[in-house]
């Protein structure tokens, strides 16, 4: 959003509406740290368990449980692959593989901002067109591209008052440091933190004060100073002084914090499709004034990219 907009005017039930909504669901769903390596390499084509812990590093102990924990939720199945001894890989569910378009707006998120480490795909290869992509977001109705600059948030459903979904728990996987001690921008750094999306969120919804996010996310001072700086780190928020009390920061969401929406946006459309009753929070398109879940398109072509329909490296 446009930072002539730094001093709110959201409805002050939208705080309320985004603790309730589907994105707080599916970050708490999916936020574990290493859940969304795992998810990633699953779309790669990993499937045993030494592959995946080759491929991403992972203690065994903690793969062992991340994977019983993706299997228990419904995002991976376990099938039996050899008889003797009785080994089982791990395969997409039907709900892991609708986390397609939102596995395709990280990796597009770190190509363009974070760091290109071997676990992303270096080019991506639609099957349909035959072409090299990248993927868009883009709007379902009238296609055109979105972006958190030419959408607003609307409330659909009224929240429940004085009710918070709770967060399961708060582990924090802090990114690996550079040479220099500097923290390696990466998408993962980012969204394996809950309090990290929310807060992120919070900004798009356009709060930017330490006191709303303090009221809107129930979170600890401390937590939310810790998360601040790490945003400010990963140049992915910035602070001034508020105008009208300079005791007071402002903080809004830089070009690369706002590049983070396609990523909100189908981590919700995601949530939505596995929550019952509707949401409380949608966004508008500003053109067509539809309501948009999003839909990842190949940059070539126009047209929806399906998981297999994307060529993995090996075979491009």
């Amino acid at each position: 959003m446009p930072e002539s907009s730094l001093e709110t005017t959201q409805d002050p039930y939208l705080g309320r509406a985004l603790r309730q909504g589907h994105l707080m669901a599916a970050v708490d769903q999916i936020s574990e740290p290493w859940s969304n390596s795992i998810i990633r390499a699953a779309f790669l084509g990993v499937r045993q368990f030494e592959a995946f812990q080759q491929k991403l590093g992972i203690p065994r102990q903690t793969l062992s449980l991340r994977l019983a924990y993706l299997v228990k939720i419904g995002l991976l199945r376990k099938q039996a692959y050899q008889s003797q001894p009785l080994r089982h890989e791990y395969r997409l569910t039907q709900d892991g593989k609708n986390l397609h378009d939102n596995v395709l707006a990280s990796w597009s998120w770190d190509r363009r901002w974070g760091d290109p480490g071997k676990n992303i795909p270096r080019r991506l290869v639609h099957s349909v067109c035959l072409h090299e992509f990248k993927p868009l977001l883009v709007c379902e109705h009238c296609a055109e591209s979105l972006t958190l600059r030419n959408v607003s948030a609307q409330l659909t459903c009224q929240p429940l008052p004085n009710t918070t979904r709770a967060i399961r728990n708060n582990r924090w996987r802090v990114a690996n440091a550079d040479e220099k001690g500097q923290s390696q921008r990466d998408i993962l750094a980012v969204i394996d933190d809950r309090w990290s999306v929310l807060l992120i969120a919070a900004v798009a919804l356009g709060f930017h004060r330490h006191d709303q996010f303090l009221e809107i996310l129930n979170i600890s001072s401390a937590v939310l100073a810790q998360r601040l700086k790490r945003m400010g780190e990963l140049k992915l928020m910035k602070k001034k002084p508020d105008p009208k009390d300079a005791r007071r920061s402002l903080y809004s969401l830089t070009k690369i914090g706002q590049d983070l929406f396609p990523y909100l946006l189908t981590i919700t459309a995601w949530g939505r499709s596995r929550q019952p009753g509707p949401d409380t929070l949608h966004w508008q398109h500003k053109s067509c004034q539809n309501l948009v879940s999003g839909r990842m398109v190949c940059s070539h072509c126009l047209q929806a990219v399906l998981p297999h329909e994307v060529l993995s490296p090996a075979r491009t």
